[in-house]
This record gives C-alpha cells, structure tokens and sequence, in this order.
C-alpha cells in the first residue's frame, strides 16, 4: 500500500458532525411506530417452507466436497494487451493465486485483474488477467493446487464485478432420514418465487464488525472504529486485544496474529502518536474502507429486507404498492404505481419472473420507493440518525452515492443428487454474482451455523464489489 493511499484525508470536523444533504426527501415517520425488529436483532432468515423437513448435514467436511465455477461476464475477444488466464486452484485463496501467478509472469501483483474472490477450502475456477504481450511462461504457472485450463486474450483488464455469477457444486454428508425427498421439495417451491436476497455472513467479517465499523467511519466516530479493531470484548477475546487494553500498543503490535496488517499499520500509528486516532485511521486501507462502507449498506439492507418478511412472507419477491422494482437480469428499474389495478399488474409480472422489487443499498442518491416499503426506509434511516445526505465519504476518491438490490434472487439450474458410495447429497446450482450461496444452504440445511460457516473461507457467491452505482 503506497503513503499516497494509507493516507488518505479524513475530516477534521467534530466525530460527531454529520453533514446533512436532503437532495433526497424521506418519509417523516417515527420509527418505533413503523419498524417491527432492530438492527441488533440480525438478519437471520426465516424458513420459507416450514412445513418441508431440513435436511440437516455438514458441507466443506473436505475441501473437494466444494466447487465453485465463476460465469463469465464476456467472453474474451480473442486479442489485446491484456492476456486472460482461466485456472483451477485447489485450498488456497484467491490472493494466494494471483501473487503465483505475477510472480511467475513477472508483474507487478497490483495488475493482475480478477472478478470477484472465491472460496479457499474448494475446488475453484476462475479467471485472471494479466499485462503480458506473451503467453511462452504459462505453462510454469502450473503447480500442485493451481491449473491452467484455458488461455486467451482481451482489451481490458478483468474487474471487480466482471462477471455474471458462479455455479456450485456442494456435497452435504451426514444428512437426515429423507433427506433428498426433502431437498427436492425444497427445491421445487425454491424454483417458484426465489430466494430472499440476504447478505450472508462473509459480508460482515470475522467477528462481524464490518457493519460497525464502517457505521463509526461514516459517523466520523473514529475512536469507536479503532477500538473496534483493537479493543477486546464479549465474545472477542485475542492476546493482542488484551494487552492493547492494558495500554502496551508495542505489546500489542508484537502479538498480532500474521497477516493483521491494517492492526498492524494502526498500532505502529499509535506507537508513533500516542492517542492519535484520526491519524491512526488514516492507517486503513482504501479498499478495507470501501468494504466496511458496503458491510454497514449490507446490514441495513438486511433490516430492511427482514421488515418486510415480518409483514408478507412473499414481501421479498411480489411488489407492494410504490415498490421501486428492477427487470430481471436488468438494471432498468421503476416505480409501481400506486393504484391498484396497476400495483396488481405488476405483482402479476412478479409472478411471471419478469420484475423484483429492490431494498435499498443507502446512499446519497438512492431513490427512495413510495408507500409502505418507503415508510419502513425512511423509518430505518431515522432510527440510524441519518438523512439520505449523510452518506458523505470522508475519503477523497470514494463515493457513497448508493443504489438498489433486488431483494429476490432467482437460483438457476437447482439438482440434487443421491451419491450412494459417499453417503451424501450432491447439491449443484448457479447464482448471479453477488448473491450469497449460504442464503440458499440454510433454507435447505436449516439454520446451522456451526456446520454452514464453521468453515468459512473466502466468500459464498459475492463479487466483494460494494454495491454502489
């Protein structure tokens, strides 16, 4: 990370200064009357079938119980300077593979492009670009846990986002008595309405602060967000948390588990300027501040999405009126009207797997629907004590304009299979990028954390590209 980025402007108005812009008009409501739930009451989704059993089941027992293979945005023209690698790579992260790969290219790792990350305790495919005007050292690139399997060219650099989703294929052992009837009943209905959209669990961070943290920075509460980092708590208890409360930062930096370079970079700040927290913050990464951002826009959506299941168990896939829905696979949206005759056409539409409506990802010039759904986020809003203006950056160079997610997702391709010599299901399916494959897992598995995420790698199904338009 270069000085020119880990130093970024941060305001030095009061931490409790935020700006207000009303560009956009909210809905003067009082939350306690509208909203049903709390942000700290989480996201957990409820089951959409109750009455089919679950069927129960570990996954990523082994890592090959788990492939994942990214769909391509394009397909790649064939020329250009910009030489497009797809590989295979086997218990290691996606950051492990593209270092391997511009080092054995011999780039700088910076230029190396990807779409999205995918898992680490997995069979992966997906696809690299890379600044080299000749392929001859490809073919090193080959090692016990990474392969190539394809090899072609393109104008541009492969980006963040590039790309339209990822197919799954995840064996579930230790499953209940009936599981595969189970599952294809569950499927089935599953295939009808879709999904609920959730963010998954990836999108908050190991010990799910992200939302917290990037709450604190875009408050300009900037101690909170370092003790956040630093500080131990309930449930958070790590050596270098401990000794940081005790008031030794050079202790502190010493016990840092490898890798924590962003803590690191923080307690060397802290070393350096005692007691400076806005100095030390300017410590944080542009893209880790980007994420947790987008970690805070995820948990809000989440709220949302869950308010409007407390009211309509179909509240995430038919149109309520004054909804803002989205065409499928599109990113025209409009608004629904509010007469009847054609708020039911539209949820008609919704039914025909035309249109869904959309939560919001809050920003600055996020269009907020009308109706019940804009008094519940308006309502959400009020309760976080902010205005649409509020989502200012206080980084130069990053915008929180904010925009507007689906808040059904639509799973193709669903197959589940009995594997008698493993004794497990084989579950295969596709999703469009930034959906969370976990949201699909629990609805079929039942809501088990331990066994879903107790091996949690890198991410589900997400493009880890915030959602900002």
């Amino acid at each position: 990370m270069s000085q020119s980025s880990m130093s970024e402007a941060l305001s030095d108005a009061p931490e409790d200064d935020v700006p207000e812009d009303d560009d956009l008009e909210i809905l003067e409501v009082d939350p306690a009357e509208v909203l049903q739930r709390s942000r700290d009451s989480g996201y957990q989704q409820p089951r959409l079938m109750p009455e089919i059993q679950v069927t129960g089941g570990v996954i990523r027992q082994r890592w090959e119980d788990f492939k994942v293979t990214e769909m391509p945005l394009y397909t790649p023209c064939g020329t250009g300077e910009h030489l497009y690698l797809t590989i295979e790579k086997s218990n290691r992260t996606t950051i492990q593979a593209r270092d391997h790969i511009a080092k054995t290219l011999g780039v700088k790792r910076e230029l190396v492009g990807f779409a999205g990350f995918k898992d680490k305790r997995a069979i992966a495919s997906q696809t690299f670009s890379v600044p080299v005007l000749s392929d001859r050292d490809v073919g090193s690139i080959d090692a016990p846990w990474i392969r190539v399997l394809s090899v072609s060219r393109h104008l541009n650099k492969i980006r963040t986002g590039h790309l339209a989703g990822n197919r799954f294929e995840i064996r579930i052992r230790e499953v209940l008595p009936g599981a595969l009837e189970n599952a294809k009943q569950m499927i089935e209905q599953i295939s009808v309405g879709g999904l609920p959209n959730f963010y998954g669990p990836q999108r908050f961070g190991m010990h799910g602060d992200g939302a917290r943290i990037g709450a604190a920075l875009l408050r300009r509460q900037i101690t909170e967000a370092v003790e956040l980092l630093l500080a131990p708590r309930e449930g958070v208890e790590e050596d270098y948390r401990n000794a940081y409360a005790g008031g030794d930062v050079a202790a502190a930096r010493r016990l840092l588990p490898p890798g924590r370079t962003t803590e690191a970079a923080i307690l060397t700040s802290l070393k350096t300027h005692p007691g400076n927290f806005r100095a030390a913050a300017r410590r944080i990464p542009h893209a880790l501040r980007r994420m947790y951002y987008s970690a805070y826009q995820a948990e809000l959506f989440n709220w949302v999405l869950m308010e409007r299941l407390a009211r309509s168990s179909d509240g995430y896939w038919l149109p309520w009126a004054g909804d803002i829905c989205q065409l499928e696979g599109q990113k025209s949206r409009f608004h629904v009207s509010m007469d009847e005759a054609g708020w039911l056409e539209d949820q008609q539409r919704a039914r025909d797997g035309e249109i869904s409506p959309t939560g919001p990802i809050f920003g600055k010039k996020m269009k907020l629907p009308e109706g019940e759904a804009g008094r519940i986020e308006s309502a959400v809003l009020i309760a976080e004590g902010l205005r649409p203006g509020s989502w200012l950056s206080h980084v130069r160079g990053m915008k929180l304009d904010g925009t507007r997610r689906p808040l059904r997702i639509r799973i193709g391709e669903p197959q589940v299979v009995w594997e008698e010599k493993e004794q497990s299901l084989m579950v295969s399916f596709s999703l469009p990028a930034g959906a969370f494959a976990t949201v699909f897992l629990e609805q079929l598995m039942g809501p088990k954390d331990a066994t879903i995420e107790a091996q949690s790698s890198e991410s589900s199904n997400s493009s880890e590209k915030p959602d900002h338009d």
